[in-house]
């Protein structure tokens, strides 16, 4: 027998709540918002809130590193030399981050940087791209966040799996729903 559990479904919830989401608004393509909705999602509240902060610190200073270097290269330099600079980018990012003790950060950090830096609409121009691509990250982690906090184990599938868990997990699972009840 398949088990399906609850991280798997806020997962596949947090991803359909993007979907929607962009669809209402007509914001186009939710694939960003999507990944981060699939990277923030842990298995209790308390973990989602940390990774989810600290995804937003990262796809802040991923954003932002993307926009200065996108502006120094358009300002002094020709395109071809991105080849060069999104690398040391993202080594200059990673250190940033574990420097300030985001370690948990750097993979989201990278993302939205290499996804700003070699994607960027030239249409729409850097700034307004790096905006978008880190309002839809926020975006991403924000429903995450919600699905995580807002959705609970059923009573009848608490009490179905008891027997399955460990009393280390049941104590998990009765000190989550006693912080957010």
């Amino acid at each position: 027998m398949i088990k399906i559990g609850m991280r798997n479904i806020k997962t596949t919830l947090s991803v359909f709540i993007c979907l929607l989401f962009f669809e209402a608004i007509d914001r186009g393509n939710a694939l960003i918002a999507c990944m981060a909705a699939v990277i923030c999602v842990q298995n209790t509240i308390v973990d989602s809130m940390k990774i989810g902060i600290s995804r937003i610190i990262g796809t802040i200073i991923g954003g932002l590193s993307a926009a200065l270097i996108l502006f120094i290269v358009n300002t002094f330099f020709d395109d071809k030399i991105l080849i060069f600079i999104i690398p040391l980018g993202i080594m200059i990012l990673i250190q940033i981050c574990v420097t300030i003790n985001m370690k948990q950060a750097v993979a989201i950090c990278c993302v939205v940087y290499l996804i700003i830096m070699t994607s960027m609409n030239h249409d729409e121009g850097y700034m307004l791209y790096t905006i978008n691509r880190v309002l839809d990250t926020s975006i991403g982690i924000f429903i995450a966040l919600l699905v995580n906090k807002y959705m609970k184990i059923p009573e009848k599938l608490k009490s179905k799996f008891k027997d399955e868990l460990t009393e280390s997990e049941e104590i998990e699972i009765i000190k989550e729903e006693e912080k957010y009840d």
